[in-house]
This record gives structure tokens, C-alpha cells and sequence, in this order.
């Protein structure tokens, strides 16, 4: 749920007439491995240290994320209808790749043909996708390893 904290500063991000999401943004959290049919659907999640969010709830972008918007694992964009995911290794503070999103990466992949990207140009497509829409940050709370 929700703290009056999060509701508030997720409203200002908004920038927008005061538009209660959080009701549509109702999910327990699940395993990761259930959490691929809700990516398969296009359907909110919160999973192990992973959350999918359909960005602005306008169903033309949805991302998976591990542990936050810093590291997207999968997307799909309503523009070419395709699904891709993120090529490059979540990086740790001690230079080495973060096993735990590697299994995020296998535990969530969509059942749908998909594309390899550079971390990079995922984050430009979402970015552009939020800029274009009027879309601040996401509605789920993100992590960094090691943070519960």
C-alpha cells in the first residue's frame, strides 16, 4: 500500500489535475515466476526486487524492471509492437554484474518474439515515451540491491 508520503510526492511528479492511480495500482507482491504472465498481459506487478508497470496507464508502453527505473529488463512499445529486452548486466558499486538480475532477466521473459537492446537506448525510448506523454516517475518504488 501506499503511504501519504508516496501518494503525495507521485501527485506532484504528476504535474497534472489530481488523478487517484494508486487504487488501479493494487497488486500483492508475487514470485518472479508468476510475474511473466502478468508481463505477458501487459499487467502490473510487484515481484522479488522486479515490478512491471504500464507507464502512464495508457497501455503503449510497459517495462519490467529489476530493482528500479535504472535497469529495465524487458519492454514493449505499442509504436512497433514489439518486445525487447535490456543486453547489458545490472552493475554493482564493486564493478561486477548483479547475479540476482540475470535470474530477474530468465524468471520474466516474455513467452513473445523479442529484441535485444543496449541499456542505453531502452532508456532513451522510456525517457522519450515520458517526455512525449507527460509522464514523471514511475508509480512503483524502486530499489537498490540489497535494499528490501
Amino acid at each position: 500500500m501506499f503511504s501519504d508520503l508516496e501518494k503525495n510526492r507521485n501527485r506532484k511528479l504528476l504535474g497534472l489535475k489530481l488523478i487517484s492511480v494508486f487504487s488501479e495500482i493494487n497488486e500483492e507482491r508475487i514470485t518472479n515466476k508468476e510475474a511473466a504472465d502478468s508481463i505477458n498481459s501487459k499487467n502490473n506487478f510487484v515481484g522479488s526486487h522486479t515490478y512491471g508497470e504500464d507507464l502512464g496507464g495508457k497501455g503503449q508502453m510497459y517495462v519490467a524492471y529489476s530493482y528500479g527505473e535504472q535497469h529495465p529488463l524487458y519492454m514493449w512499445s505499442a509504436d512497433d509492437n514489439r518486445w525487447y529486452y535490456n543486453t547489458d548486466d545490472y552493475i554493482t558499486e564493486k564493478g561486477k554484474p548483479n547475479v540476482w538480475t540475470r535470474k530477474h532477466l530468465r524468471d520474466l521473459k516474455p513467452n513473445n518474439e523479442i529484441q535485444g537492446i543496449p541499456k542505453s537506448l531502452m532508456l532513451k525510448k522510456v525517457s522519450n515515451f515520458k517526455l512525449q506523454n507527460n509522464i514523471g516517475d514511475n508509480i512503483h518504488t524502486d530499489l537498490e540491491p540489497g535494499e528490501k
